[in-house]
């Protein structure tokens, strides 16, 4: 996915809702020169654990404590959505130097058809307003593009293929926040629901499911 981004060896790089870290490391690993910022201060002290002399800044993404002009490329790993939308555009355009570049991707599981996966989402969907499938096929690049400030290349899609133990599904499952905002015993019941589809389906307790990234890459004007 990251060789989409073209090289990255020297250039600076904001990578934002940085989290653990994830994309930081990788990003680090091709050379680019990056800040990791969010507003969750134990989050980035994590980050720190893995990455030895890791620059973080503890910041909302919708108003950076950067100079204007002077950023090369700003990433989104699964996180633009969280920032104002009446701010964030314009905010990126500001740090990003001319020709500058946006990039955002999400990653999510599609394995529609598959009969536990239409079992799995329609029982999300009963138990957690609001939240659907469809949410998945957001074109993220028109909420960049709206603005005019920046002209969006087109939609990068990347199949892969995910594998991980039962449990780490699981996990991964009830840090979401359609599931974190339930009230507790409506959280409990979708949650041994979901594990009871995940056992029957994944006997060996390993979970095999096809998933795609989106990404959108948007070029400063």
């Amino acid at each position: 996915m990251f060789l989409a981004l073209g090289p990255l060896a020297g250039i600076r790089v904001l990578d934002v809702g940085a989290g653990t870290g994830i994309a930081t490391r990788a990003l680090i690993a091709r050379h680019a020169n990056v800040i990791a910022i969010d507003p969750g201060r134990e989050l980035l002290r994590r980050a720190m654990t893995h990455t030895e002399g890791l620059l973080t800044v503890v910041a909302d993404g919708a108003a950076l404590p950067v100079r204007s002009n002077v950023v090369d490329l700003v990433c989104f790993a699964q996180s633009w959505h969280w920032l104002d939308p009446s701010t964030r555009v314009a905010e990126i355009h500001r740090v990003l130097r001319p020709n500058g570049r946006w990039a955002g991707w999400w990653s999510h599981a599609r394995a529609d058809g598959q009969q536990w996966f239409d079992d799995y989402w329609a029982a999300i969907e009963r138990c957690c307003p609001g939240t659907h499938r469809g949410q998945r096929d957001t074109d993220w690049g028109a909420t960049v593009a709206a603005a005019g400030m920046f002209s969006v290349h087109e939609r990068v899609t990347i199949p892969w293929i995910r594998e991980i133990p039962a449990y780490v599904w699981m996990i991964d499952q009830a840090s979401h926040s359609y599931v974190v905002g339930l009230p507790r015993d409506k959280r409990d019941r979708l949650l041994t629901d979901l594990q009871q589809i995940v056992d029957s389906q994944f006997t060996d307790g390993t979970v095999v499911v096809p998933y795609e990234t989106w990404l959108w890459i948007a070029t400063r004007i």
